[in-house]
Parts: structure tokens; C-alpha cells; sequence
């Protein structure tokens, strides 16, 4: 008979796994929703958010966060599926990743558009005093922007 490889969690680590899913669940909501105080709440300000792979700049989470919602006007609906938190869980400290399929309708000059894009977020957290707090993210890109997902075996 084979040992269970299942983990023996603590009543605090069920906590924070259950407070680290809350903060993507909000996030996600937030982003949809183009609520940006609520995003907010899921960034330290001082965080630093790596979009390299999809060629802009690392930037601290203020300047994201402008950018980001500048993009709103031209992404007038979105959706974010997540798949399961892969999260290494310390005291105060926490990694995940976060995979993400994001479905978005575009504007452009031709007209509206939706787009999809699958990637992760790699994340580190800290607990703060509000919470746990994304404090730094590389958006790593696994499929680019397409109007129709890949061929089977072409990814």
C-alpha cells in the first residue's frame, strides 16, 4: 500500500491559502470590473510588476496600475480563468503560480475584437498588517494574444 502524499495543514496555513486564493479571486473581479481601488488592494504600492514577456517594461505597481487602467477604454469586457494556485506557503512570505487563460474584447480601429492569451502569474506575497499582498509578478506568457486557440500539438 502506497503512503498518502497528502499534506498535514495546519489550522493558520488552511488560513492563508484560503486569504492568497481571496486576493486572486478579488483581483480578477477587480480587473473586469475596471474597479481599481479594489485592485488595489491586492498590490503593496512599493511592488514590482515584469511584463518583459509581453514586451513592456518592469515597472513599479503605481505606474502598472496607471497603465493598466489606461488600457480600459480599448478592453471594454474581459474574463480571467484561473487554474489551480500553486503556492509554496512560508511565515510571512509566500510564491505561487497562477495560471491564467484572459479572454478580452478589444477595440480597434477595425472594429471589436476578442482576444485570448494563456499565462502565469509568478508571484511572491508578503503578509502585511491589511493582508497579503502581491509585492512582486512576471507575467510569464505561454500562448500570445490569438483570435483562435493553438492547433492540437502546435503549442
Amino acid at each position: 500500500m502506497t503512503e498518502s502524499s497528502d499534506r498535514d495543514w495546519s489550522t493558520g496555513a488552511i488560513r492563508d491559502r484560503f486569504a492568497i486564493q481571496d486576493l486572486y479571486d478579488r483581483q480578477l473581479a477587480a480587473a473586469e470590473a475596471h474597479d481599481w481601488e479594489s485592485y488595489d488592494t491586492t498590490f503593496s504600492n512599493d511592488a514590482a510588476v515584469d511584463l518583459s514577456d509581453f514586451g513592456e517594461p518592469v515597472r513599479g505597481y503605481p505606474e502598472y496600475r496607471r497603465w493598466l487602467e489606461s488600457l480600459s477604454k480599448d478592453m471594454p469586457k474581459a474574463i480571467r480563468l484561473t487554474g489551480g494556485l500553486r503556492l509554496e506557503l512560508g511565515e510571512d512570505r509566500a510564491h505561487t503560480r497562477v495560471p491564467v487563460i484572459c479572454c478580452v474584447k478589444m477595440r480597434a480601429a477595425a472594429g471589436e475584437e476578442w482576444t485570448w492569451t494563456a499565462l502565469f502569474y509568478n508571484d511572491e506575497l508578503t503578509r502585511t498588517a491589511q493582508g497579503w499582498r502581491i509585492v512582486k509578478r512576471y507575467e510569464e506568457l505561454v500562448y500570445p494574444d490569438a483570435s483562435e486557440p493553438p492547433a492540437p500539438g502546435s503549442a
